[in-house]
């Protein structure tokens, strides 16, 4: 705009030298034999020699472009001027109280094991993730009301586009405004199939089984879970989800007993069973949530040894979560 105005613009130019991108494209030109011997200063190295010969590169491009910039003096984050001003601004921020400690919930990659920026998530266009209907049996309520009396096999029924974040699972979350229904599976219908063939709907081994327990499930949604499962819901008895709040139960994985708490607005009836299974470890809502009720450090902890056995086992194990169906929407 400056030139256009017929005035003499300084444009000096800049790359950003440093990020993951850069480290994995160095480590994909590697053998074997080299990446087994590379140390983090060596990889640093690298990187830092990669990134300058793709700015010599990129700047003989711009040139040929016709940009009018001050080539003879650009800047580059690897530069130690560079990185000394930034840590000086850094200190003046600190100074200023503009700089807190706190966790938050970031993007992490399992491969690299690093965490990653919004730009820097990628997903295969031929991955579909799969959603699940679940189911976790209830252990205690906080009164003494004769819940669990009357309904002795009494579940919470959660839908989750996460099946591999269970494991994780520190709580399920409730709408304290939404009203909820205890239901009773009624004739399951002969037409859903256990087959998985085509790849969007599998009957769980909940509803083939021969004693079906009572769900909870939110009352507006009645009408779309009887669709989606094939079955006839015959409520039984209702409640609201303030009065679901700290109730236990039990971890579908390990038994651990875990509370129903009260969630926010994010909790609606517009799509799954209006309770939302809870991993503060994987989310925004999730976690913050979780902080009010749990260690969340030592939920991943957990979640990651765990993840680890599951993915030797290629699967669930020897528990595994008792689901209704299995279906990709």
């Amino acid at each position: 705009m400056q030139l256009l105005q017929n005035c003499k613009v300084h444009y000096i130019p800049g790359w950003d030298c440093h990020g993951l991108p850069i480290e994995l494209k160095v480590l994909h030109s590697l053998d074997q034999d080299a990446r087994n011997g590379l140390t983090p200063i060596k990889l640093r190295a690298k990187s830092a020699k990669f990134a300058k010969a793709t700015v010599k590169a990129q700047m003989a491009s711009f040139k040929r472009f016709g940009v009018w910039a001050d080539w003879d003096h650009p800047y580059l984050t690897l530069d130690p001027e560079y990185e000394a001003a930034q840590i000086e601004v850094f200190g003046q921020m600190v100074f200023k109280r503009y700089i807190y400690r706190r966790r938050k919930p970031v993007h992490w990659s399992h491969s690299s094991r690093t965490a990653l920026a919004e730009a820097e998530l990628e997903y295969p266009e031929v991955h579909v993730s799969k959603s699940m209907y679940a189911i976790f049996k209830l252990l205690t309520t906080p009164t003494k009301d004769g819940l669990l009396d009357e309904f002795p096999k009494l579940s919470l029924a959660i839908w989750t586009t996460t099946p591999w974040t269970i494991p994780a699972n520190a709580a399920v979350a409730v709408n304290s405004k939404l009203q909820y229904a205890i239901v009773e599976v009624q004739s399951p219908s002969p037409d859903v199939t256990s087959s998985s063939e085509d790849g969007k709907k599998r009957i769980g081994s909940v509803l083939k089984g021969s004693k079906i327990p009572f769900f909870i499930v939110a009352l507006d949604l009645l009408s779309t879970l009887e669709s989606k499962w094939n079955v006839k819901l015959a409520v039984k008895k209702t409640v609201f989800g303030s009065d679901l709040e700290n109730c236990r139960y039990a971890h579908p994985i390990n038994g651990e007993e875990c509370p129903v708490v009260i969630g926010g607005d994010y909790i609606t009836t517009e799509s799954g069973t209006g309770l939302v299974h809870t991993a503060p470890g994987h989310g925004q809502d999730d976690y913050f949530i979780g902080l009010d009720f749990v260690d969340v450090i030592a939920k991943l902890i957990m979640f990651s040894f765990s993840f680890s056995i599951y993915r030797i086992n290629d699967g669930f194990g020897e528990n595994p979560v008792k689901q209704p169906f299995e279906c990709d929407d």
